[in-house]
């Protein structure tokens, strides 16, 4: 495999795998509201899919910019969602330096 592309695949599979994960936490906060466990609190037209899905980007990567927050019991998924968003991207850096360090010239590329 070419030098670099190993790193760049990599970059590219751990963006996606988050991404995906904030889609079923905004899936899960889409459940969630249909339940009753509670519902967000925003500025202007209700929520749809994509402002729920937005706000579990934010929420995952722990920015928490606080235009969109949760009430009731999805308050506890949130914060559950910004601890595992945490750590995932944690865990994410550490693979991607092991791939870069594989990639360094005094491996030769190993």
């Amino acid at each position: 495999m070419a030098r670099g592309l190993r790193v760049q695949l990599g970059l590219i599979g751990v963006a996606c795998a988050h991404v995906f994960e904030a889609g079923l936490y905004a899936a899960g906060f889409e459940v969630g509201q249909a339940f009753g466990l509670g519902s967000f609190k925003e500025v202007d037209a209700p929520m749809t899919f994509m402002d729920t899905f937005y706000f579990s980007l934010v929420n995952y990567t722990s920015l928490g910019l606080g235009d969109i927050y949760p009430t009731g019991h999805l308050r506890f998924i949130a914060g559950a969602e910004s601890l595992n968003g945490f750590l995932l991207i944690s865990c994410s850096a550490a693979f991607l330096f092991m791939l870069m360090k594989k990639q360094s010239p005094q491996n030769n590329g190993n």
